[in-house]
This record gives structure tokens, sequence and C-alpha cells, in this order.
């Protein structure tokens, strides 16, 4: 069987984008394996042929994809060469543009190079010189600009982060040289201070007032020194520059950088931040301890900053900065002593830190990366003003002449076609009309056949009853096998009309499900497995049986479609309990479960709209679920869905349970006693309703005719008369009301009062079955018509004449 030529051709593009992909993967492995001849650099050297290569043999599409893979390998620390990161953009953005000028080059001059084929099918899609220099044209204003945006963007990207981590480090130093300087000064005076108080300490006791006069003369000039003290070894004062004489009560032995001069020699140490026991502020202490001549702890010199000159000062940096967000001077430990943060601190990933060699600190500042991001969206937009319109006027230019060419082009094609397009025009709207007039002379037709096998159906019906011995004779059922045949025959006219009713049977899923179950798993690819369920106990239903096996096949299809990887499908069939809101009234449910993908719950509500799909154009026509809940409506049910994304999806179509058929003779028509009854037939054809109303009368039922909807309005209004049992009507009836809105506005206005419906065709019948109208085919076979004017009148309640609604 030969290959279809778009099948052909889409292999031969898919061949083609794969080995413009196998060169780039190629050229990409050379280049790794001459890495150590040639080393980091000319990293393009063998990209560049390969997409030469590429676009020669396989066209514009394969060589670009083929430079996309050396580019995005380059830019890979994990693939060699190893550009520096300054390099990257420039070295990139510069391969990127020229190959995609060599791309669309050698792609056109491929499109010239290579030998026709044969004659072009569509003449107005063939390439010319002038055509495809445009083509190219276009594709570059259109990826030269754009790559030089994406490039420059991401190169100001790396800058602006680049230019934020400075100004954090530059910020940092900053930071750090003040607290240097701090710090310096401190253990400066708190030297001077331990060399004061050098004595004993019984003997700087008994000089206090002099030595807290040096203490005050060394922190003068230091605002940000809170005060300075010296403790003995346990932790007492001994002189303090704030006040004299010092509390001798105070004690500082539990404090934890106390503990670590004792236990620990160290010339100096940072404490914590703390509350000062004798000024009762926060402060930073930098300790000096206290030695003797052996070495021994004799206590420690502490000199208490405010932490406020470190935030202080940060805040001051920010301010000249506005991108730093965040400055914290620790020690060496974790231990907080000082911070500044902005509102952007949370944002703030884009860090400077320096450690002090001296003291056992260390300062970080950071960089707000929201702020990083707004500075380089400014460069961005300001890059994307002079870009934008660059390259949106040469595209429009570009992309005005092309279709100018194409267009001139094809009305020359046109103008060669006109003839032919026209006489085929003319004959495809030949064909419509025909087969439309046909249609609507073959509708017209089988409802006027319609009618007359309804007189002679009811007529045979109404000779068998009041003659039962004629009623064995071969003439009569002669006459029965004609009507019969007749009616196959009309049903045959109107579905080529496509205006056939429903024709429901009685049938027990228990036993037709089975024989479906072959035809059904046919639709199901290889991989899916079937599962079917039917409860053992009785499941009759009233359905078209021709109906329901397509909502059947339809179900079954979706699901099929729903699970590409396979999946199981069950199908099953239980009783379903009455429920209050149905009136207590019993269904049978038919269930489709698959394991498929679901329906997303935002597409579920619209999954039973006529046309509605979510499949590819061309696979599905939107009209199975809609078919599917039609015949649920119709039928007196519902259709129900339940899908979760991912799980599956499940669909129930809840049909109503057959009630016992009713018996062909009851009490009153064999007897002629009381009457079953009162109806009220609508009928405008003449004979129907004198067959029809003959056969009710004989079945012992009181019968009322109205030539049209007008005219049983006008019966029921009437004060005084007998209010009907039930209203039996036909739905095409001449007059602005047909028997679907008599039904309606019965409903409106007598909601208590059954409607039946009868039509051989209607154009409206989904409209009364979406209403909840009940519709039987014509010709009726009248003990069916007996058996559900006999239920509709059991089940509904005797109506309330209008003249009694009013006392």
């Amino acid at each position: 069987m030969p290959t279809p030529p778009a099948s052909a051709e889409r292999r031969a593009v898919a061949r083609a984008w794969a080995f413009g992909a196998l060169i780039g993967c190629m050229a990409v492995a050379l280049r790794a394996i001459a890495q150590p001849l040639i080393g980091d650099h000319l990293p393009f050297v063998i990209a560049f042929p390969a997409t030469v290569v590429a676009a020669l043999f396989c066209g514009t599409g394969p060589g670009l994809l083929a430079a996309a893979i050396c580019a995005f390998a380059a830019s890979s620390p994990l693939i060699p060469p190893d550009m520096a990161l300054p390099d990257q953009p420039v070295q990139i953005g510069g391969f990127v543009v020229t190959s995609i000028v060599i791309s669309l080059l050698c792609g056109h001059f491929r499109s010239h190079a290579a030998p026709s084929a044969g004659p072009t099918v569509d003449t107005a899609a063939a390439e010319t010189p002038l055509t495809s220099w445009l083509r190219a044209a276009l594709w570059g204003a259109l990826l030269i600009p754009t790559t030089l945006f994406v490039v420059a963007s991401w190169w100001g990207y790396q800058q602006a982060e680049r230019d934020a981590l400075a100004t954090a480090a530059r910020a940092s130093d900053l930071a750090y040289r003040q607290a240097q300087r701090a710090l310096e000064t401190a253990s400066d005076i708190a030297r001077r201070a331990e060399a004061a108080t050098a004595a004993a300490d019984d003997e700087v006791r008994a000089r206090e007032a002099g030595l807290h006069q040096r203490l005050e003369d060394l922190t003068a000039g230091l605002p940000w020194v809170v005060n300075m003290n010296v403790w003995d070894a346990d932790g007492h004062p001994l002189v303090g520059s704030e006040r004299f004489p010092v509390n001798r009560s105070a004690s500082v032995a539990d404090r934890a950088y106390f503990v670590a001069q004792r236990e620990v020699s160290g010339a100096i140490g940072i404490s914590e931040v703390v509350t000062g026991r004798q000024s009762g502020r926060e402060l930073v202490n930098v300790v000096w301890r206290r030695s003797g001549a052996a070495g021994d702890f004799r206590g420690v010199v502490t000199v208490s900053v405010a932490p406020t000159l470190f935030s202080d000062y940060y805040r001051a940096l920010a301010g000249e900065s506005p991108g730093l967000a965040m400055f914290e001077l620790k020690r060496t430990d974790g231990t907080l002593i000082a911070r500044w943060a902005s509102a952007d601190a949370d944002d703030a990933t884009i860090l400077g830190t320096r450690r002090s060699e001296a003291y056992p600190v260390e300062v970080t500042a950071a960089f707000s990366r929201t702020q990083m991001r707004t500075a380089w969206l400014r460069f961005v937009g300001l890059l994307a003003a002079v870009l934008v319109p660059t390259m949106t006027g040469l595209v429009y230019v570009t992309w005005v002449a092309l279709r100018r060419t194409r267009r001139e082009q094809a009305i020359a094609v046109e103008l060669q076609e006109e003839t032919r397009r026209r006489a085929a025009v003319e004959r495809t709207m030949m064909e419509s009309q025909k087969f439309e007039t046909l249609a609507l002379l073959t509708g017209g037709v089988a409802h006027d056949f319609n009618n007359l096998l309804a007189v002679v159906n009811t007529s045979l019906h109404v000779l068998n009853r009041l003659h039962p011995a004629v009623g064995d004779t071969k003439q009569m059922q002669a006459i029965g096998r004609a009507v019969q045949s007749g009616v196959r025959l009309t049903r045959q006219l109107l579905s080529f009309s496509r205006k056939q009713a429903l024709r429901p049977e009685v049938i027990d899923l228990r036993t037709w499900l089975p024989s479906t179950e072959a035809l059904a798993q046919s639709t199901l690819r290889s991989g899916v497995s079937w599962v079917l369920e039917i409860d053992p106990h009785p499941l009759p239903v009233e359905v078209d049986v021709g109906e329901l096996e397509l909502a059947l096949i339809n179900l079954v299809v979706n699901a099929n479609l729903a699970m590409p990887d396979g999946g199981m499908v069950t199908v099953s069939a239980h009783p379903t309990p009455a429920r209050a809101d149905d009136g207590g009234a019993p269904f049978v449910t038919l269930a489709v479960r698959d394991t498929g993908v679901g329906i997303a719950a935002d597409v579920l509500p619209k999954v039973c709209e006529p046309f509605f799909t979510t499949r590819a154009r061309g696979a599905g026509s939107g009209l199975g679920l809609s078919q599917v809940q039609g015949l649920c409506t119709r039928s007196g049910g519902r259709l129900r869905i339940d899908s979760t994304v991912g799980v599956g999806t499940t669909v129930q179509m809840e049909l109503l349970r057959a009630q016992a058929a009713a018996p062909s003779h009851d009490a009153a028509a064999t007897t002629g006693g009381a009457s079953a009854g009162r109806v009220l037939l609508v009928e405008d054809n003449a004979e129907v309703a004198q067959t029809m109303e003959a056969m009710l009368r004989a079945a012992g039922i009181d019968v009322v005719c109205a030539a049209n909807a007008a005219a049983a309005l006008a019966l029921l209004d009437e004060p005084g008369a007998a209010a009907p049992d039930a209203v039996l009507s036909d739905i095409e009836m001449p007059g602005r009301v047909n028997g679907i809105t008599l039904a309606f506005s019965l409903r409106s206005h007598r909601p208590g009062l059954p409607v039946i419906l009868m039509t051989g065709y209607a154009d409206q019948i989904d409209e009364a079955t979406a209403g909840g109208l009940r519709v039987l085919a014509k010709p009726v076979e009248p003990e069916r018509l007996l058996a559900e004017l006999r239920a509709a009148m059991r089940r509904a309640p005797r109506p309330t004449p209008p003249h009694e609604e009013t006392r």
C-alpha cells in the first residue's frame, strides 16, 4: 500500500530535525575531546561548521537547533570549554547571531539548489527567489534583535549582580573599618586603665577618687563610650568612670565575658549585648584582662560601648546606597552585637563579609535582591524601548512586502482556477439543495403516511376489540402485517430526513449488556482491560435500544482515549435507591468507569455541551456526551459524571426503572362498565382523531376532542367543564401553538395534569424531552397507548376544575 504524501512529508521533517540535533550533539562531543589540545580558546571552532552542515543538509530550523545545542553546552559549567563568566554573554551572543545568519543563508541556498521532484500541487504556495529572500529577511528581523535583547539582558543581569556584590563588599569594608577603629580605641583606653590600676586592689580603692578622674579623662571626647570600669578578681568594681564612689555590692562574676577572661588567658574579649548593672543600659563591653606579675587573674577592665554606635553608622551608610538592606556585627561565634535592617531585609541575599584579624568580630553587609532586580529591569526596559520598536518596524515592513508578494502570486493562481472553483461550488450547492429538498419531501410524506397508518392501525384495533372473531381472519392479519411494514418504511424515511423520534422498548440490562459486550470491547486498544459487573437482580429499563447502544459505544471510546498508556474500563449495571428529590422514582444505573487522565474541574461543566471537545482538531465531533445526555433526558433519566485528574472518570447513566406492562384488557373495557377516565385528545387530522376516539371509547375511556391547541385551551377554560384526567396531543399542528407549547402551558397552569405527546417526527423533539415531556412515536400501538394513558392517570392526582380553585 503506498504511503500517503502527507505522512511521508511529516516523517521527512522529523528526520531532518533529528539529524540537526544529532549534528549539534556530535559537535559538543568533538569539542570536549579537543579540549586538551586547544584549551578554553575558540569555544565554537566546531560549532560553526556543524551549523553550516545542518542548515545545508536539513534546512534552516535544524541548523538553528544544532547551534542552540552548542550554545547551551558552552554556557554549562559541566561541559568544556569553561568560558569566563564576564565573557559568556559576548561570545555566546556573537555565536548565536552569526548562527542565525548562517542558517538563513544556507537554508535559502538549499531550497534553490535542491532539484525539483515534480510539479507543485499548490502553485500559490510555491516559493520564488523573491519570497524566499523576504522570508529569510523576516526571520532575521525577528530573531537577530530578539537574540541581542536576550543576550544583553543576560549580561545586564550579571552586571547588576556584580555591581550589587561590589556595593555590599564596599559597605562591609566601611563597616569593618568603623568597628575596627572603635575596638582599637576601646582597647587602647582599656590598656591605659589597666596600667593606671596595676597596684594592689586595696591601694586602688584608696586612690578611687583620683583614678575615677583618670578614667573620666580617658573617656572624654568619646560619646559612644558609656562608661569604663575596673573589676577585681571576684567581679566587684574597684573604680569607674561614670560614678564615684562605685557600688561595691555590684558584681559581674556571673557574666560570660568575665568567666571567659578568668578561665582563659586572653588579651582582649568582646561581650554579647548585656544590660549594665550600674547604668541599666544596653551595652557591649570590650574586656581587657588584668594580670598579676606571675600571670595570675586579678580582674578585668571593661569599656562599655553603646550598640547604637554601629547601627547608626549602618543607617547612614544605607542612606548613601539605597540598595543596602542589612548590616550585622557579630562575634566570630555567631553572637549578634549590632544590626540594622530595612524593609527589604528578608530579600537581602547578596552579601559582603569582613572578619577582623585582631578582634573576634566580623561585619556583614547585604544588598537587596529586589533593588538589584529593579535596577536590572530599568536597564531591560531601556533596552526594550530601543530594540522593540526597531524590530517591530523591520518585521512589519518585511511582512507587508512578503504578504503583498504572496498575494499577487495567489491572485494570479486564483484567476486561473476561478472557473473550476465556481463550477465545483455550483455542483456542491445543487447536490445540497437536492438532498435538502428530498429530505423535506420525505419527512412530509412520512408524516402524512404516519397519519394514514395511525388510522388503519387504530381502526384495526377497534375492529379486533368489537369483533374478536374477525381479527383471526387471514385478511385482518394481512392488514396488520402491512401496517407493520408501513411503520418500518416510515422509520427509514424519517431516519433519512433526520427527524426520527425515539422508539423506546423495555429491555433487561442483565441480558442486554452481555450481548453488546463484544461490540464495545472491539473499540478498545491493546493494553486496556475490560471488566463487566452486572447486578443479579432484574434491571428493566425502557429506552431506544439503538440509542442506548450508541451511548455505550461513545462512553467506551471516550474511556479508551483517556488511557493512552493503558488501563481498565469497568462497565457496571445496578439498581439505584430511590431519592426524595426524584419523587421516590426508582432508577437503574449503567456506569462506565476508566482509570485515565481524568477531567479538570473547570472543564467538567462543559463536557456535555454540543461540539465541545478536548481532543485535537479533527479527532472528535464533541457530540458523544451530548448524545448520551440527550438519551438520558429523553428517557426520563439523567447523566452524572465524576472525575479526578490523574485517577479516572466515572460516567453514570441513570435510567428510569421500567414499570410492569399494563394489561391489554381491563374491567371497564371488557364489561362496558364505569369509565376508566377522561382524556382530552388534541389532533388536527380528523380521521386520526375519529379512529383514536373510537379506540379510547372502546377501552372505556371518555374522550373530548380538540382540533388544535388553541381549541384545547378554550375547552379547558370553559366554566363548569369537567377536567380531564390526561391530555393526549400531537406535536405538529397548524397554528402558532404546537403540542410542546400546549404541554408547557398546561404544566404551568395545571401542574397535576399529565400530558402525553405523539409524533412521527418533530423538529422540537429535543426541546420536549429536555423539558421532561413524554413523547410516543407515531403510529403508536393501541395497547401501548392505553397502557401509557392509564399509567399516567394513576400516577397523577385528579385535577380540580378552575371554578373550584377560586371558591
